[in-house]
C-alpha cells in the first residue's frame, strides 16, 4: 500500500472517529446507554421460576438464580404438601420473568409457562382442548395457580 493510499485511510478513519465521538453525546446515544445498561431491563438478572406438580394437583413453586435449584426447591415444596413420597415433579415447567398457570380439570392437570400472560392463557386453552380429545368427559378446568413474572403467586387455591 502506497503512502497516498495510507493518507486516504487516515483521513477516512479520522472522519469516522470524529463523527462517532460526536454521536456519543446525542440524545439517541444517551437513550441507548440508559436502556441498554439499566439492570432492571435485563432478563438475565431475574431468577428462574419453576413449578412442579403431583398427579393430584398438589404443587410447589420456587424462584432461584439457577434452573436446577429452582426445580429442586419447587419439588421439595410440593413434597411437603403431598403425602406419597413419589409423584411431585411428574410435570414441571420453568420460566424466567414470565407467567405460569396451573388448572385442574377433574383428575387432569394443565400446566403451562411462558413469557407473556396472554400467550400462557392461550397455551392453557390449547392444552385443555388437546386433553379433551383423549378425555372427552373431562370436567371444566378450574384455575388453581397463577405465578407472575417475579415469582409471586397470584392465585393459590391449593
Amino acid at each position: 500500500m502506497g503512502a497516498n493510499m495510507r493518507a486516504k485511510y487516515a483521513v477516512v478513519l479520522g472522519l469516522a472517529a470524529f463523527i462517532g465521538l460526536g454521536s456519543l453525546n446525542s440524545s439517541f446515544a444517551q437513550a441507548v446507554r440508559t436502556t441498554e445498561f439499566d439492570q432492571s431491563n435485563l432478563d438475565w438478572t431475574f431468577g428462574i421460576t419453576a413449578a412442579a406438580i403431583a398427579p393430584d394437583g398438589t404443587w410447589g413453586v420456587a424462584t432461584q438464580p439457577y434452573t436446577s435449584a429452582a426445580i429442586a426447591e419447587a419439588i421439595a415444596k410440593c413434597q411437603r404438601k403431598y403425602e406419597p413420597k413419589i409423584g411431585c415433579g411428574y410435570r414441571s415447567v420453568i420460566v424466567r420473568r414470565g407467567w405460569t398457570l396451573l388448572s385442574r380439570c377433574g383428575s387432569e392437570n394443565v400446566l403451562v409457562a411462558g413469557r407473556w400472560q396472554s400467550d400462557v392463557e392461550a397455551a392453557a386453552r390449547k392444552q385443555e382442548s388437546a386433553q379433551r380429545v383423549y378425555v372427552p368427559d373431562m370436567p371444566p378446568c378450574v384455575l388453581k395457580l397463577t405465578v407472575g413474572p417475579n415469582g409471586n403467586t397470584a392465585t393459590a387455591l391449593r
